[in-house]
């Protein structure tokens, strides 16, 4: 009985599929606040919980600074797309469309126990990465500093928020959800990362990979969730 709901309530939030393969969803202009005791964190600077406690004033307000231009410089992008799974075939769990891509140890200890997974990417885009190369040109080595923090912190941010909102179509369909993995962790090896960003539309985004497959802009997250099955 509870299989037929969950059923239904896929149909609901994706309407008619094609081979169980969902079109890519595109978040543009993702809301984002930049915290100072995360940016804190970030610079690993534990004892501090406000910018006024930092000893260093230069630091405090080279940080300050580097907060002021993440607001300007941050534009949060983000693309999911979810695809049914057909089980495990050795190390590998096979889905609709994804091939080998889930292949590994990992891959079936994650997605093994799971209905669906939603792969996912998102950006903070090229403009910070640019500024921090211009300060680091110009000899500005702590402005630059505090500057890739701050990305680093927002690039993550900007995956959270991805993750909720995929988090919310997983728990309306009657799911539970996996931990958030991305390609280069355990034994999900990085040779994956091509054609995860070629299922999930990640160029509609501005991602591109390099030749040893990093992405570009650097301040960008891919990964996989999987649906998980509740106890019948």
């Amino acid at each position: 009985m509870r299989s037929a709901v969950r059923e239904n309530a896929l149909q609901c939030a994706f309407g008619k599929r094609k081979g169980h393969v969902e079109k890519a969803t595109v978040l543009e202009n993702i809301p984002f606040t930049i915290e100072p005791v995360r940016v804190l964190r970030e610079m690993r600077i534990p004892r501090a919980a406000s910018l006024d406690e930092i000893e260093e004033r230069p630091l405090a307000e080279a940080i300050r600074r580097a907060i002021e231009r993440g607001y300007t410089l941050v534009r949060g992008r983000g693309v999911y797309r979810s695809f049914k799974l057909e089980g495990v075939a050795g190390n590998t769990v096979r889905g609709a469309g994804t091939d080998d891509l889930f292949t590994g140890a990992h891959m079936v200890k994650l997605l093994g126990g799971c209905d669906r997974a939603t792969l996912l990417a998102c950006t903070i885009g090229p403009e910070l990465e640019a500024e921090v190369e211009r300060l680091s040109q110009a000899g500005e080595l702590t402005e630059s500093y505090a500057l890739e923090m701050v990305g680093g912190l927002m690039a993550d941010y900007m995956a959270e928020r991805v993750d909720e909102r995929i988090e919310a179509d997983i728990r309306r369909a009657g799911y539970g959800r996996t931990m958030r993995f991305s390609p280069g962790y355990g034994d999900w090896e990085l040779s994956h990362q091509p054609r995860a960003l070629r299922l999930v539309e990640a160029e509609r985004i501005g991602i591109r990979l390099t030749e040893t497959n990093i992405m570009l802009p650097r301040k960008s997250v891919s990964a996989i969730i999987g649906w998980k099955r509740s106890q019948e």
